[in-house]
């Protein structure tokens, strides 16, 4: 796969924060901690466990062999690693393969491992974020429609890691099988947020969509809020701060 430069990141830099990037297979991270946190220490250990993380996948694969190339959900294995399990999870409950949860269940391992280094963290990858935050931060949606050109989300002070993943039916390279300008879900569950909106931008195709759309969604426990734009309509549920 040809690497795409992700020119949107020059915009997505908060002051407060120092940023990295971290790139193993298709892994592509960019990932911001507090000040004077960044050595070339901390970032060969993320490195580190990237590598670790994406040999799981393809080891477990190399054993169930459905588990990357599957479209739809594989049966939970008990005796999966962690980081496989997540993905069979959420992909069970949001009614699609395991890898459209894998940019969010690295970003929760990757988090899980800054956690003693830094006190407020931003992980994107792919376009997926996770956000550990003392402070009211302002998200951009990049949205790529003229209607919504300056659309973002007010994501306030929190306890633990929040999952904000955004899936587009006509922008990036991840698969989808709707036509959607962007679908974002956020949730606790960085996994799971992945996943349902893979599958919520999935089932928008058009814009009368959009009311069954958030009718689904709100039905799927440990979902928070849900956001749809396609064309010149906009739906929301749940916690959706625009600004």
């Amino acid at each position: 796969m040809l690497y795409e430069p992700r020119t949107y990141r020059k915009m997505m830099k908060a002051e407060d924060l120092d940023y990295f990037q971290v790139l193993e297979f298709e892994s592509d991270l960019f990932i911001g901690v507090d000040h004077g946190s960044v050595t070339s220490q901390l970032t060969e250990r993320v490195k580190t466990e990237l590598q670790m993380l994406r040999k799981t996948m393809v080891d477990y694969n190399n054993d169930y062999p459905d588990f990357i190339k599957s479209l739809t959900p594989l049966i939970v294995n008990p005796d999966a690693a962690p980081i496989v399990a997540d993905m069979l999870k959420a992909g069970k409950t949001a009614g699609v393969g395991p890898m459209a949860a894998v940019a969010g269940t690295v970003s929760k391992y990757i988090g899980k491992m800054l956690e003693p280094y830094s006190q407020e963290m931003v992980i994107e990858n792919g376009g997926d974020l996770l956000i550990l935050t003392k402070k009211v931060r302002r998200i951009a949606l990049h949205t790529g429609n003229s209607h919504f050109a300056d659309l973002g989300l007010t994501i306030k002070p929190r306890k633990n890691p929040l999952g904000v993943c955004t899936s587009s039916g006509v922008m990036g390279h991840s698969l989808s099988f709707g036509k959607a300008d962007a679908v974002t879900v956020i949730s606790a569950d960085i996994p799971l947020a992945d996943a349902v909106a893979t599958a919520l931008g999935n089932r928008i195709k058009k814009p009368e969509d959009v009311k069954k759309g958030l009718a689904w969604v709100r039905n799927i426990t440990g979902i928070l809020g849900a956001l749809i734009i396609i064309e010149d309509q906009l739906g929301a549920w749940g916690e959706i701060e625009l600004c």
